[in-house]
């Protein structure tokens, strides 16, 4: 089961690299009012306890990769970038570690076209992307009489979802406000897609189809990323 995490440990870590520095520096700076102060040894001081912190951070984040917690390695080279922002080779290790993270929490399952839409896909996180990847074909059949105003499409799920191309694979997260069931707005899959939710929820997959229709097939589904199936 994937597991959402805040970073509040690495957030301690640097408030303590923090706190450290500032031991160092507080009687400086209570002596600047007296007397002109030499600070070149204490920027060398600095320079050496932030380059300690990165050997540190990076070497934490690689056992923590080796370990399969992509999500705590990443958080960890993300805060040598917030104290050093050209550190060769950190971006591209984070570039790595978020590919990893799109395909180490994987899961298949197939849609039935005449039910248009899957059970619940898994739970969704707020700001955490989600990569939806399908294949197959199915037969799109409707026999639906409508007037020149054509089809409806106000409520999505029910009727034909507005802005959703007729018979594409789309997704839309139920979430909740003030109590009651809240629907996201729907996009478009396709044959593949990566979103990122506005709000926690529960991510829906379906084909945008009409009430009525009597299409027939199935889809093949993949799902990975920020997604919790159970």
């Amino acid at each position: 089961m994937f597991k959402y995490r805040n970073n509040r440990g690495i957030q301690s870590l640097i408030v303590g690299a923090l706190f450290v520095a500032g031991i160092v520096v507080q009687p400086v700076n209570a002596q600047t009012s007296g007397k002109k102060v030499n600070t070149k040894q204490l920027n060398i001081q600095a320079d050496k306890l932030r380059d300690s912190f990165i050997r540190q951070s990076a070497d934490i984040a690689k056992k923590y990769s080796d370990a399969g917690d992509y999500e705590k390695s990443r958080e960890m080279l993300e805060s040598i970038l917030s104290i050093k922002k050209d550190v060769p080779g950190v971006k591209a290790m984070i570039k790595q570690l978020n590919e990893k993270l799109m395909t180490s929490n994987s899961a298949d399952f197939e849609i039935d076209a005449s039910r248009n839409w899957s059970t619940p896909a898994g739970f969704v996180a707020k700001g955490k992307m989600v990569r939806i990847q399908s294949t197959g074909a199915y037969d799109f059949v409707t026999d639906i009489k409508t007037s020149v105003k054509g089809l409806p499409d106000s409520t999505p799920m029910k009727e034909l979802a507005a802005g959703i191309p007729a018979g594409a694979l789309m997704g839309i997260v139920i979430s909740q406000e003030k109590g009651k069931r809240k629907l996201g707005k729907p996009f478009t899959i396709g044959e593949k897609a990566e979103y990122v939710p506005k709000d926690d929820g529960i991510l829906m997959i379906g084909l945008n189809l009409p009430a009525g229709h009597r299409s027939t097939g199935k889809i093949k589904v993949r799902i990975s990323g920020y997604i919790r199936r159970n």
